[in-house]
């Protein structure tokens, strides 16, 4: 096993922190500030340079055990050293924290990243742009919606100006990535993938998870995704569901309205999110569970064959689960 991730990718999160990987998946282990270091000095800095060596080494202590990004290629770990000289081929960017939705699975209300929009044009001048030289994919949505934020979306537009090679990941909700707003952008024809969260695949199971969501408008959007993805406009589409107790029966049907879009559905387990009223409630949520009432349900559900697709994707907590005896 070998994971390249330190040596070509980065998550920056609003308060300026690095990471080589999503912070869960890595403990934490932040390697720098963009606010307080000059990028070059962190991007080999002691701190990665550390988590590098540990992994040129096999040591996967620093990650955690739900990480699912480990290369099955063992060949790879002879072209990489401790040092890049390259900047990050792939960053995901987390700036801004707001949404214009209030999923049940992620928060109880809504919160902002603060930022004076004054000075945010010289700061992506001075500090975002330089660190995307020598990036080919640029990741948005990890804990926001990008599309809602205006510090994302000039990010975004500035990006797309000044790196015109660069191909974007979008993470979204569905609800305001439009034809027009993506071509004002300038974002139209340099997408990579459009993953949108959904966890549903009924308005009526969408009205009871997304407070706010707009099943209309994102019924919509996926038809037009659909169709970027068939003339070839955008390289992947894929439809996300985070699995609990309020949404599990609306799987098999999921699996069959991504083939529909022809997209991936791309089933997720519930995560800990605390504050939230889920999230301390977790057990009474989480199917998952094997001590939860609707357990042997889901697992029953779970193995049926068309969860065996091609357009399905399992993360490894449900995968396992696969051919488990249910009772």
């Amino acid at each position: 096993m070998f994971c390249n991730q330190p040596f070509n990718r980065i998550e920056i999160y609003g308060d300026g922190n690095v990471y080589n990987c999503c912070p869960p998946f890595i403990k934490n282990y932040c390697i720098g500030n963009i606010f307080k270091t000059p990028f070059n000095e962190i991007w080999n800095g002691d701190k990665v340079k550390y988590l590098r060596k540990k992994i040129l080494e096999q040591d996967y202590s620093l990650c955690s055990d739900i990480c699912n990004q480990k290369d099955n290629n063992e060949n790879n770990i002879l072209n990489y050293t401790e040092t890049v000289e390259k900047y990050p081929e792939e960053i995901s960017i987390s700036s801004d924290s707001r949404c214009n939705v209030m999923c049940k699975i992620c928060r109880d209300e809504n919160f902002y990243t603060e930022y004076s929009k004054e000075n945010l044009e010289t700061e992506i001048n001075n500090i975002w742009l330089p660190i995307f030289k020598d990036t080919k994919l640029l990741r948005f949505g990890c804990s926001g919606e990008p599309f809602s934020s205006y510090k994302e979306t000039m990010i975004i537009k500035k990006t797309a100006e000044k790196y015109p090679d660069i191909k974007f990941h979008f993470h979204t909700n569905g609800i305001l990535a439009d034809e027009k707003l993506l071509k004002h952008l300038q974002v139209f024809d340099k997408i990579d993938t459009m993953t949108v969260s959904l966890h549903s695949a009924y308005f009526w199971t969408y009205n009871k998870i997304v407070r706010g969501g707009n099943w209309k408008r994102v019924k919509s959007n996926l038809k037009l995704y659909s169709k970027m993805k068939s003339e070839n406009i955008i390289k992947n589409f894929r439809l996300i569901f985070c699995v609990y107790s309020e949404n599990y029966k609306d799987m098999p049907a999921f699996v069959k309205l991504a083939k529909k879009y022809n997209a991936i559905a791309e089933f997720w387990a519930l995560r800990l999110v605390e504050n939230t009223h889920i999230g301390k409630h977790f057990d009474e949520y989480s199917v998952l569970n094997p001590n939860h009432k609707e357990y042997n349900k889901f697992v029953r559900l779970i193995n049926q064959p068309l969860f065996k697709d091609t357009n399905v994707i399992l993360y490894p907590e449900l995968q396992k689960l696969i051919g488990e005896n249910y009772g």
